[in-house]
């Protein structure tokens, strides 16, 4: 899979200017995971029993924007349970994108609008 040109150009900038800089090691991708709640029961997942005692636990909106800015990695993958769930999605995703983050969501897609 190919990726756009300036995400390329963007990420490349950022890895060569860590490493002009000597730094050992850095984050490329923050994965947040801003609840662990899931709107399905799928057979093979094992998040259900793994996340048993928190699937009720979401991280407030400035906890997951101040984890971008700490992390300071160019891409954000917001997944957990199902991130379309999580009350603060949109705003999460505007204040991520303000923070000039590359931003992917995985989910399965039942709460899509548009």
């Amino acid at each position: 899979m190919r990726f756009p040109l300036p995400l390329t150009a963007k990420i490349a900038a950022y890895v060569i200017g860590h490493k002009l800089r000597g730094t050992k090691k850095f984050a490329t991708v923050l994965q947040l995971e801003p609840l662990h709640t899931c709107n399905l029961t799928c057979t093979g997942c094992g998040r259900i029993r793994e996340y048993s005692t928190s699937l009720k636990d979401m991280m407030s909106l400035e906890d997951c924007l101040g984890a971008g800015n700490e992390c300071n990695a160019p891409m954000v993958s917001i997944c957990g349970g199902e991130p379309l769930i999580y009350p603060h999605i949109e705003a999460l995703v505007e204040g991520l994108l303000a923070q000039k983050r590359i931003v992917y969501i995985c989910t399965n897609a039942m709460f899509m609008r548009k």
